[in-house]
């Protein structure tokens, strides 16, 4: 998890030419997460919005809920980019539907990482699914590896 935070550093120092032409903005995420049980999902987004209206997302969220009895939190931090295809030749909607972004993502646990993929409305509303790879075991989990799908609203905050 320091290893993507520090890469997120860099590319924001190094880049400053590109940061110019970014419009950042804060989002408090908010949500509901499958993931071998039931989770509710609180965290924040930082949106770095490029001048073709795709979106480059950073986010760090927490997954709350009851596993086997006992109030479990799960951190989370990761990665991710909406693609906007406004007047895509190879979709005719696309010029009257600009408001739609294709997700990928890539979040990591201490126990896990995830890639998912999904979709956004005015990118407040997003539905993603992935699979989770465990690539440490949690002694309070037996797995934690397998299907994920979920619900947020990102809710923007004007922090700048």
């Amino acid at each position: 998890m320091k290893k993507i935070l520090v890469l997120f550093i860099i590319f924001i120092s190094f880049n400053a030419k590109a940061q110019k032409q970014l419009t950042n903005y804060f989002t408090i995420n908010l949500g509901y997460e499958y993931w071998n049980g039931n989770y509710g999902k609180v965290g924040t987004d930082l949106y770095l919005v490029q001048p073709n209206n795709n979106i480059l997302a950073f986010s760090a969220n927490a997954n709350l809920g009851y596993m086997k009895d006992k109030f479990r939190v799960i951190p989370e931090i990761g990665a991710g980019y909406l693609f906007n295809f406004e007047n895509n030749t190879g979709d005719p909607y696309s010029s009257n539907f600009s408001s739609a972004f294709y997700v990928v993502r890539a979040e990591v646990s201490p126990w896990t990482i995830t890639p998912k993929v999904g979709i956004a409305v005015l990118s407040l509303l997003e539905l993603n699914a992935g699979y989770s790879f465990e690539f440490r075991e949690n002694k309070d989990f037996k797995d934690m590896s397998g299907f994920r799908a979920g619900l947020t609203i990102h809710l923007p905050t004007q922090l700048f």
